[in-house]
């Protein structure tokens, strides 16, 4: 039996309410952990409008700052004069059921002050950064008098100008000026200047970015030409070889001169010998048609040597090598060709009379006719 069509509608309405209640039982992204700095200036004129500061306090912990105060979010709290204090009033995790007891233990944080002298935001301002660059999210809401100028954000110049346009109807009111500033990962993203007993003006926050994934990328090899280091150029004055000038135009001195010889067995330097300037080497023993002729090093005054050492390598000559040998050898050789081909071209003319005579013999092998 085919089921009908009201069962296949309650078979897709349930499998729907299923993806629904999955959907929402799903765990939601974590909220980025925002911050509350509430900062109140303590100086002499700040003492009238006290309780006007008491109200605007009321009204931003009341409407949970206007809903932006959220479960968990923590609220600290500054006061400010010539000088900064911290950590006389505890951090506070902000949620809506303790909102009357947190705004009872502000109110009488604030009434136990001295408010006496002026205030500078100068004093404020390096502590703030501190607190804005370690904050992912910060919002700092100041109460002031407005009587002085502030720094260090990028909003000054519009600061100032509504302290000083409103600074007389603020006095007159006894009302405070509440500035508000907001940074996100250590930056300024927006700033009010707010009169109470008016509501607190608090711009969203942006969205954060999302993290950029590194994507590899084969980017070809980057090759880097080597510019050949430049050679000095060789000085020979004389028997002294340098590449410095200077070398060359050093005093004479009575250091030991070395002598570098390659054996022509191995055709390699023998090692560096120290010869004195007094010493006079053997001479070598005569030349034979077996072994090469040695080295024959031959004495010389020895106050005409050079001052500098001096690397002399030498290889004795080869009996091969001879030019004259050579010219010689080619000479013969070139008789003796010049001879076999005459040689050749006389016998190979008598071959060939010899082999036309005979051939004329043998065809006329026919006996003589008869008559």
């Amino acid at each position: 039996m085919k089921p009908s069509r009201s069962t296949f509608a309650a078979r897709w309405l349930l499998a729907a309410l299923t993806a629904l209640l999955l959907v929402a039982r799903a765990p939601a992204q974590p909220a980025p952990e925002e911050r509350w700095l509430l900062v109140f200036d303590t100086s002499s004129a700040m003492k009238k409008r006290l309780p006007a500061v008491e109200a605007a306090v009321k009204s931003f912990l009341a409407t949970s700052g206007n809903g932006q105060l959220q479960d968990g979010d923590s609220i600290g709290t500054w006061t400010f004069d010539q000088q900064v204090r911290t950590g006389e009033f505890p951090l506070t995790l902000w949620t809506p059921e303790r909102a009357t007891e947190t705004f009872s233990n502000l109110v009488a944080f604030l009434r136990k002050q001295r408010y006496t002298d002026t205030t500078t935001f100068a004093a404020l301002q390096p502590m703030l950064n501190r607190v804005i660059g370690n904050s992912e999210r910060l919002t700092v809401i100041i109460f002031c008098d407005g009587q002085n100028a502030i720094t260090g954000t990028p909003y000054d110049d519009g600061i100032n100008q509504t302290f000083r346009s409103s600074l007389e109807e603020r006095k007159k009111l006894r009302q405070p000026f509440v500035l508000l500033l907001r940074t996100q990962r250590g930056k300024f993203i927006g700033s009010t200047v707010n009169f109470p007993p008016g509501t607190l003006n608090i711009p969203p926050f942006p969205p954060l970015p999302e993290p950029v994934k590194a994507v590899p990328t084969n980017a070809p090899p980057i090759y880097v030409a080597v510019k050949p280091p430049a050679v000095p150029a060789l000085i020979i004055v004389g028997t002294k070889v340098s590449t410095n000038p200077e070398d060359i135009l050093k005093p004479a001195t009575n250091e030991p001169v070395k002598l570098v010889v390659a054996t022509p067995e191995t055709n390699h330097p023998v090692s560096n010998a120290v010869v004195s300037a007094n010493f006079i080497p053997p001479a070598a023993p005569a030349a034979t048609a077996t072994n090469p002729p040695e080295l024959q090093v031959k004495a010389t005054n020895r106050a005409n040597l050079p001052a500098a050492q001096t690397n002399i390598v030498t290889t004795a000559p080869s009996g091969d090598s001879d030019p004259r040998g050579l010219l010689r050898l080619g000479a013969g050789l070139f008789v003796v060709a010049f001879a076999l081909v005459v040689l050749l071209v006389a016998r190979a003319r008598n071959r060939s009379r010899g082999s036309l005579i005979t051939s004329s013999m043998n065809q006329d092998r026919r006996p003589p006719g008869r008559n």
